[in-house]
């Protein structure tokens, strides 16, 4: 127990970074969602699919096409047609805010142009309390294709690397890209527990304790050719 004369005790946490890791495959943008579009995602999802309900997890699906009939330029369709209207809106900013901030080969595979195949995508929706983590894990690589996009709304928390220990703190309203090595060769995960050590914005300041808040995280995933039929074998 702290004495009235003590300093403010800090957990012993590794100190998290603010700026992308040297991962190769791995994209930080300094961009952000808006907060008016932040309130609008947020309340979506608390309404549809987790108040009143013992649930922490949603798996929701779409499937992009390039068919030109009707609007020769169908944007919505082409994000992932039968995902949710605020999800559409979500990937429409995506793709705006992400187009000069990742390489042009990953943008075209996160974001398919016009005439490119078919393909199934999935969003996944997690609710985390704080105290709550993820174990650090590869996305089945039986299953999920490259190129994962991560959206973290209402907290921040910190996300670790392992092959070579690398803790990124992922503030609100952050996107955070995995593809490649990032996406193949490094497990992710978040400790488990209700603050997190982050280095200051100004490095001669000391590190800072950072409180979690209840978090919510969307992951747009594709699925890889065949994983999206209900009881069919893995591909």
């Amino acid at each position: 127990m702290d004495s009235l004369f003590d300093e403010p005790c800090i957990p012993v946490h590794p100190i998290a970074i603010r700026t992308a890791p040297p991962i190769p495959g791995l994209f930080f943008p300094p961009v952000f969602l808006p907060r008016e579009l932040e309130d609008e995602i947020a309340t979506q999802c608390m309404h549809l699919y987790f108040e009143g309900r013992n649930v922490n997890q949603v798996m929701l699906f779409g499937r992009t096409t390039s068919d030109a009939s009707g609007d020769a330029d169908d944007k919505d369709t082409r994000m992932g047609k039968g995902l949710p209207p605020f999800l559409i809106s979500l990937l429409h900013y995506l793709s705006n805010v992400l187009r000069h901030s990742i390489p042009d080969a990953l943008y075209a595979v996160l974001f398919p142009p016009r005439g490119a195949p078919s393909r199934a995508r999935q969003a996944i929706v997690n609710l985390y309390h704080p105290g709550e983590g993820i174990t650090p894990h590869v996305d089945l690589l039986n299953r999920f294709d490259d190129g994962i996009i991560g959206v973290s709304l209402r907290s921040g928390c910190v996300m670790t690397f392992e092959r070579a220990r690398w803790d990124l703190h992922l503030p609100e309203r952050s996107i955070l890209v995995l593809s490649k090595d990032a996406r193949y060769g490094w497990t992710h995960g978040i400790p488990g527990r209700t603050h997190d050590l982050v280095e200051s914005e100004e490095k001669e300041q000391e590190p800072r304790l950072v409180r979690r808040g209840t978090r919510l995280s969307i992951t747009f995933r594709w699925l890889l050719p065949g994983a999206d039929i209900v009881g069919g074998p893995d591909p």
